[in-house]
């Protein structure tokens, strides 16, 4: 499990990024893949796992919440 904190979230797309504690490049995040979705805010710490989209063929979050 990685963690980091919300960088921007927009409640109505339902989607943003995550910056990982760890540095390197943002993380994108949609509601579906996360617990509680309406918590995101920007600057919250969440924990999350990172997975190809291989739709996109970027990294994506899943598995997020926050802590």
């Amino acid at each position: 499990m990685s963690t980091g904190r919300i960088l921007q979230y927009d409640a109505d797309r339902r989607f943003g990024f995550i910056i990982p504690d760890g540095g390197g490049a943002d993380v994108f995040v949609h509601a579906s893949s996360v617990v509680k979705a309406d918590a995101l805010k920007k600057d919250r710490r969440v924990s999350f796992e990172v997975v190809n989209d291989d739709r996109r063929g970027k990294p994506r979050a899943e598995k997020v919440r926050v802590i």
